[in-house]
């Protein structure tokens, strides 16, 4: 089953944060205010453009908006392009 998101969305695979930092202190949830996925899917842009993200790019996302589901045994979320922050460049 393949997903097309609508609209200005994106279909993230969320990738988990570290616990720990180098010293061994433990990370609470609470304390992870951007978050990190990569895109399986885009959207378009209200012009009919596409969104300026290919899959497998990693980005940092933030905001509450987010929608969680499973698909085919995989943890997914949709998200807004609006709170994309940031392509992660490595």
């Amino acid at each position: 089953m393949k997903l097309i998101p609508l609209g200005e969305r994106i279909v993230l695979r969320p990738v988990e944060g570290k616990e720990r930092t180098k010293s061994g202190i433990y990370l609470p949830k609470s304390s992870e205010g951007k978050k990190e996925g990569e895109v399986v899917e885009i959207g378009t842009l209200k012009d009919g453009s596409l969104i300026p993200l290919k899959r497998g790019d990693k980005v940092l996302y933030g905001g509450y908006s987010s929608e969680e589901f499973e698909l085919n045994g995989d943890k997914l979320l949709i998200v807004e392009y609006k709170d994309i922050l940031a392509k992660v460049a490595e």
